[in-house]
């Protein structure tokens, strides 16, 4: 295996752990939280976000450490190791450099940097958490001048990054012969259906969200809304 992959996956968990990290911690008495999604979306900040990245990260770092034993060479491991994941690592075959790679890693990258822009734009009045804060102010720069919810648009990329990435015919999970260790199949599963979930409970609070935000700036939200007419694709939605 060519030794550009390891820093394409270490950019695509960089990108996922950055886009799934708070940048700011919100207060009780400022979270907006009075319907089910929102609460499903909080469940998942608490809980849904840590074991997340834990996965993601123990996915990449596990392609990382077997590419690495394999170009070093088994007889370099410890004894120890060789015996206990010895017969594991001579069933798992390498994966080349494949264009779903690729493409599903410029996606996810993508997806970060643009989560992360939202951040910085943002800055102390970004929340994972639906809020109103005291001194609100409503920023119309950086993405926000492009569509209303381009956080929401990153997460929608980086998940479609991440299925192109990892769920492909040619990923590293299908074809290194990881896919058949007892309860990694369903462990995946489990991951795939709550990022789904979570996606979906994003893309639904968009409407609770813009009321929020109107009642609390009235003709300025609606001035920004005419400008910027999309909430989440440019040109379609």
């Amino acid at each position: 295996m060519s030794l550009l992959k390891i820093p394409l996956i270490l950019s695509s968990a960089i990108a996922v752990h950055v886009a799934f990290t708070p940048p700011q911690v919100a207060s009780k008495n400022e979270v907006v939280h009075d319907t089910f999604n929102e609460w499903v979306i909080i469940q998942h900040v608490k809980y849904g976000l840590p074991i997340t990245k834990a996965v993601y990260w123990a996915v990449s770092l596990a392609e990382i450490a077997i590419a690495a034993s394999r170009m070093a060479g088994p007889n370099t491991l410890p004894s120890v190791i060789q015996n206990t994941v010895g017969p594991l690592l001579s069933r798992i075959q390498d994966v080349p450099i494949t264009p779903s790679f690729l493409l599903g890693t410029a996606v996810v990258a993508v997806g970060g940097y643009l989560r992360w822009s939202c951040f910085r734009t943002l800055g102390r009045f970004f929340t994972f958490e639906l809020t109103a804060q005291k001194k609100h102010q409503l920023i119309t720069t950086g993405p926000y001048s492009i569509v209303r919810h381009p956080a929401y648009s990153a997460v929608v990329v980086q998940y479609i990054g991440i299925v192109m990435l990892h769920g492909s015919g040619t990923s590293w999970l299908r074809q290194s012969g990881v896919w058949g260790i007892p309860g990694l199949k369903a462990v995946m599963l489990a991951w795939l259906v709550e990022r789904t979930i979570t996606v979906t409970s994003l893309v639904r609070r968009i409407n609770q969200e813009e009321e929020v935000v109107k009642s609390m700036f009235g003709d300025e939200w609606q001035r920004w809304a005419k400008v910027v007419r999309y909430r989440l694709i440019p040109g379609i939605y």
